[in-house]
């Protein structure tokens, strides 16, 4: 019940076009009307949100209010080794100064996306895919470009994941960097923005939005087509954010963050 009212008052979305509705309010309805293994999966979501968060740490970036806790609680929960999952925990055990964390957190957010993809199901499972997906080929594109060693920027990945492989493949292979069948869209989209950081950052944010856009449309009144929403509003927020930040530095997140949001 609580599940369908939430849908039938969400505004439609545009690519290009400002939310009617923020994410804070999102949370809000969120907060009233799902239930409580609904929250888990949404928690799960904003997780990414909240590493990404972490790193900003490192270099007094914009904190990003739409996870799950507060700047003072990330910091009370990392400095009292609670609540967070144990992967985040082990991070901070393992890397003790500042410089180190920021250097090796690439592996924090492959961290992230291994384990958390262990356990999701149904929808979760998707949308973690999708997410890992586009950060590891647009790692491998830029790499290729820059001539980077693609071996060295994947070191923290699993080898055994089928777009990692995919992406190390072309180590030594010459022309551009090839996407796979499924991403052709993105890789055509990419050609065209050329080497404009901004531009290139608005193909990726329009082929994720169109992703989670037609998600909601095929799972109508169910809880996939709410988070599917929620992960497009994100995305919405970030581009007119954009605005405000240069768009190499929003390239750059995508990269060593894993920003997803």
């Amino acid at each position: 019940m609580s599940r369908f009212f939430v849908y039938g008052i969400l505004p439609p979305l545009e690519f290009g076009s400002r939310p009617e509705l923020p994410s804070r309010s999102l949370s809000e309805l969120f907060e009233l009307n799902l239930t409580t293994q609904a929250l888990k999966k949404v928690h799960i979501l904003k997780l990414w949100i909240d590493i990404s968060n972490i790193y900003g740490f490192f270099q007094d970036s914009v904190f990003d209010s739409r996870g799950n806790y507060s700047k003072s609680t990330i910091k009370a929960l990392i400095a009292n080794q609670e609540e967070l999952p144990s992967y985040v925990i082990e991070f901070f055990q393992t890397y003790e100064k500042d410089e180190e964390r920021k250097k090796y957190f690439p592996e924090l957010i492959s961290r992230y996306f291994r384990e958390e993809k262990k356990v999701a199901t149904g929808c979760l499972a998707d949308f973690l895919t999708f997410e890992h997906d586009i950060r590891i080929l647009f790692a491998g594109f830029r790499a290729k470009k820059a001539g980077i060693d693609l071996a060295k920027e994947l070191q923290f990945e699993d080898m055994g994941d089928a777009i990692v492989t995919t992406v190390l493949m072309q180590k030594d292979k010459a022309g551009d960097f090839q996407f796979p069948l499924e991403y052709e869209e993105l890789e055509s989209a990419l050609k065209i923005a050329g080497t404009n950081p901004s531009k290139q950052y608005e193909e990726i944010a329009r082929f994720r939005f169109k992703f989670y856009i037609k998600y909601f449309s095929n799972y109508s009144f169910s809880l996939e087509g709410i988070l599917a929403y929620m992960i497009a509003l994100w995305i919405l927020e970030d581009f007119f954010a954009l605005k405000r930040e240069e768009g190499e530095t929003f390239l750059s997140n995508i990269v060593e963050r894993g920003y997803v949001s």
